[in-house]
């Protein structure tokens, strides 16, 4: 882990620059085509929001499941400690 984050901490390049030159020009012509037709920019926007609302149930899902851990955990030790006096 430290070596990762030594790299990190002297990894100078930027992500930007490791990107392919011709995949840079493309980027105009794929914005093109979604300006171009509403169709594929609705279709693309309905994907992210699915993958969005599914990023979203998972994290609440996460969380709802880290307090149910916890307040069983919690109610044991409360559980155990005033059963032993």
């Amino acid at each position: 882990m430290h070596r990762i984050w030594a790299w990190l901490q002297t990894e100078t390049t930027s992500i930007l620059d490791r990107v392919p030159d011709d995949l840079r020009d493309r980027v105009g012509e794929v914005a093109d085509t979604v300006e171009a037709n509403p169709t594929l920019l609705a279709i693309l926007v309905a994907i992210g929001a699915v993958t969005l609302m599914i990023f979203l149930w998972g994290v609440v899902k996460q969380v709802l499941k880290a307090a149910v851990i916890g307040g069983i955990l919690s109610a044991g030790a409360w559980y155990w400690y005033f059963n032993l006096q």
